[in-house]
């Protein structure tokens, strides 16, 4: 037993060495870590207001790419602050994985710095609409927050390739979470920036989501890039088994509140049944007292076909 104890702990030890010598600076909002060659990851600080969702870069041979910018400018500002500590080369492109607010808060630090941002065609169209339909009521001060943000100047519609010199980044649409997500691969780095149609060991906001879709999404993952590290919307970057463990989480969600409708439990009951099936395995899972019972609710208002999502612009 002593030579057990003896031997874990230094297992934890080494652990925690890993962690220190992979991290490659602890900012106010985020820690900044490497994901793969040329791609770093910053990692929201739990409870900050700033960053909230995660972002991250990558570096070329002749510029820089930032994926989302964080809820505030300030988050954005120290973010910035950290690329200049890695390289001089300009910051060209900005990407939006998506519409919600702790992924495009910070646009307007990064096109000031003449960046060019760039995001599927829907999130140029939601970014001053949707956001913040979650809350009870939105101030003045809201509104004019909102009509601040930075819109995408360059949209697509299936996904775009973006050059860094000599390092190719492809961008693209998936489906999922919002109905407006891109991932960011790097095929050189091995790394997939998911945005939010990734979260490793949290639970995910459904508000938008389209389950089905997103299972399907999770698969094409699985499917692409076996081997690719994977830097979620929230949470620590993670490997394929991270993906396919978020991916049975939406599945048992999925199957869950569908037996019940089935068995015709609905409502509050419907809730407290399916949060029976799913705390024991994801009850430690951040954020599941947050969502869990209204990821239930919307999932059965997507079951039922009465979700309303939110509608793409006019062609």
């Amino acid at each position: 037993m002593i030579r057990f104890l003896a031997a874990a702990a230094l297992a934890a030890a080494f652990s925690r060495a890993r962690v220190a010598e992979d991290t490659v600076s602890t900012a106010r909002h985020f820690t900044l870590v490497p994901a793969g060659e040329g791609a770093w990851a910053a990692i929201a600080k739990d409870g900050d207001r700033d960053s909230v969702g995660n972002a991250g870069f990558v570096v070329g041979s002749d510029a820089v790419l930032v994926v989302d910018t964080f809820m505030t400018p300030a988050g954005a500002e120290e973010l910035a602050a950290e690329i200049r500590k890695i390289t001089p080369l300009p910051i060209r492109w900005v990407v939006n994985t998506h519409y919600h607010l702790d992924h495009v808060g910070g646009n307007a630090v990064f096109e000031r710095a003449g960046a060019t941002v760039i995001a599927h065609e829907n999130v140029r169209a939601w970014i001053r609409t949707e956001n913040l339909k979650w809350r009870r009521e939105i101030t003045a001060e809201d509104r004019e927050m909102l009509a601040r943000l930075v819109l995408p100047d360059l949209t697509y519609r299936d996904g775009v390739t973006i050059w860094l010199g000599d390092r190719k980044v492809e961008v693209l649409f998936r489906a999922g979470h919002t109905g407006g997500d891109s991932i960011v691969v790097v095929p050189s780095s091995n790394v997939v920036f998911a945005g939010d149609l990734f979260w490793r060991e949290t639970l995910p906001n459904l508000i938008d989501a389209s389950t089905e879709a997103w299972v399907d999404t999770l698969d094409g993952f699985l499917q692409a890039h076996p081997a690719s590290t994977f830097v979620p919307g929230h949470g620590t970057p993670g490997k394929a088994l991270d993906v396919r463990t978020f991916r049975e989480f939406l599945s048992a969600l999925r199957l869950s509140v569908a037996r019940g409708l089935s068995e015709g439990v609905e409502g509050q009951a419907l809730v407290d049944r399916v949060l029976g099936t799913l705390r024991p395995r994801y009850g430690t899972w951040k954020w599941f007292d947050d969502f869990a019972a209204r990821d239930v609710e919307w999932t059965e208002q997507e079951t039922r076909g009465t979700k309303k999502l939110p509608k793409p612009p006019s062609p």
